[in-house]
């Protein structure tokens, strides 16, 4: 028990005793406020860590246990840079970031001589090569149809689509890119929870109209589905 309170209360008691210490040397060596100052600050800080009540590990153990803050504030850099493989996809592996870094400025991204990945792990994915040429497919046959024959307004969806991003989430010019893209490639953009705004209609872009729990742009004063509004809308025109 002796022992387990001495290690924790190490630091703090020894701040003490240096800062007295010092304090007594000052008289004979000027210089000695430096460390006067120091250990003063230190012993304070203890006295702080040891009253008050919200931190249990500064409480237990005073002035070291503040280490523990100081590691998870540098963490993140520490395992990006030291720790980190290049591989580990967490949510984006150091090899996917690189290649965005130089392909934002301009610079070649391959990399010749093989792969750092292990391409015999189960779960790994790849496209076999042809040994010969194939005839390119018709980009209009890559479409689904939604909607039999008993639909009165099928619709004929590219297998490629804009995938939900709601205005709130968005400007108004990511939004006029989005759906001028959309217009131009033929395919549909996903509005997201965000209703539908007048940027989403400017340029004529497909809509698909995403209804969340919120009801954004169809619901009631009190929050409930309007079943009128959401008819008004879906059959506006821009």
């Amino acid at each position: 028990m002796k022992s387990s309170l001495f290690s924790r209360y190490t630091c703090f008691v020894l701040s003490i005793l240096l800062a007295l210490a010092s304090l007594t040397l000052l008289p004979q060596r000027p210089w000695f406020w430096l460390p006067t100052l120091l250990f003063g600050c230190l012993s304070a800080l203890g006295i702080y860590d040891l009253t008050q009540q919200r931190h249990a590990i500064c409480r237990n153990y005073p002035i070291i246990g503040r280490l523990r803050f100081f590691f998870e504030f540098i963490r993140p850099e520490i395992r990006q840079y030291l720790l980190e493989e290049d591989n580990a996809q967490i949510p984006f592996s150091r090899t996917q970031r690189t290649l965005v870094y130089r392909r934002a400025k301009n610079e070649m991204g391959d990399k010749p001589f093989g792969t750092q990945l292990d391409v015999y792990q189960t779960g790994y994915e790849c496209i076999g090569h042809s040994m010969r040429p194939v005839a390119a497919s018709d980009p209009t046959s890559f479409r689904v149809a939604i909607g039999g024959p008993d639909c009165r307004q099928p619709y004929s969806a590219s297998i490629f689509n804009i995938s939900a991003m709601s205005f709130g989430a968005l400007s108004a010019n990511a939004i006029r890119a989005l759906n001028l893209g959309a217009a131009k490639g033929n395919f549909y953009h996903d509005t997201g929870e965000g209703s539908i705004s007048r940027y989403h209609r400017e340029h004529g872009g497909d809509l698909v109209w995403e209804l969340g729990s919120g009801y954004f742009g169809c619901r009631t004063a009190d929050g409930h589905f309007d079943p009128q509004r959401f008819a008004e809308q879906a059959k506006a025109r821009r």
